[in-house]
């Protein structure tokens, strides 16, 4: 591909990382998510992030690396990421093509999902569907639901991104993907949203029903917790000699 101007602002890929006490998490699969993203735009795919990893401030944050054709950057953002005990889920108006790259990857065409996220109420999260009216994911977040002792998510077909707290979870225990029209979550036992900077974040809301956490949720929550715990002791983190006077 050719690219004539060197202004194209709808060509990159980004990858966001949840950094607690200066220490990233989950960074293999980050990485690995990221130049997915790359090889589909064609991208460069030659960043590193552990030699950057060790510039970081010991505090918490989120972390994000953007590529475009022309450099790889990255910049950390301190926050303290609060973990959510539940959230609305509203359904959008906004569509998802689920052949497009902007459904599968972290791009910067990300105006579809912003469109749907600020369009909701304040507080809730959006739930996209694409253009068959299968559910694909929430604006900034993936989508499971459980129904008896099935939990389901929806197939790659539908336009969801993988999403690394999505694969942690379908290595972690058995899921299934599934091409479901939006009615599947009148009858769920349980409905639950997940990204990399709040972790699992049950849904206590899908538009006039009231959910209460439910325990594949609860137990999937504490797994999670329990990783990434064991990261921050196995990567504790790396910070330059500073010379003594």
């Amino acid at each position: 591909m050719s690219l004539e101007s060197s202004f194209h602002p709808w060509l990159g890929a980004f990858e966001t990382l949840r950094v607690s006490q200066g220490t990233p998490l989950f960074v293999p699969e980050h990485a690995e998510a990221l130049a997915q993203a790359c090889r589909a735009l064609s991208l460069p795919a030659d960043f590193d992030f552990r030699p950057a990893a060790a510039t970081l401030p010991p505090e918490d944050g989120r972390w994000r690396w953007v590529i475009t054709p022309e450099s790889s950057r990255h910049f950390f953002q301190p926050e303290r990421i609060s973990v959510s005990r539940g959230i609305a889920l509203v359904p959008s108006e906004v569509r998802v093509g689920s052949a497009n790259w902007d459904a599968r990857y972290k791009t910067l065409s990300y105006l579809a999902h912003w469109q749907a996220r600020v369009s909701a109420p304040r507080g809730a999260e959006a739930l996209l569907v694409n253009e068959r009216g299968e559910i694909a994911s929430g604006a900034m977040s993936n989508i499971f639901w459980v129904k008896g002792d099935t939990i389901f998510t929806p197939a790659p077909a539908c336009g969801c991104r993988e999403g690394v707290t999505r694969a942690w979870i379908r290595r972690a225990i058995g899921t299934r993907g599934v091409r479901a029209k939006i009615r599947e979550l009148d009858r769920a036992d349980e409905i639950f949203l997940t990204n990399s900077l709040r972790g699992i974040v049950p849904v206590t809301r899908w538009r006039e029903r009231r959910l209460e956490p439910g325990p594949a949720t609860k137990a999937l929550q504490s797994l999670y917790r329990l990783a990434c715990r064991a990261q921050l002791l196995l990567n504790p983190p790396s910070r330059p000699n500073t010379p003594t006077s």
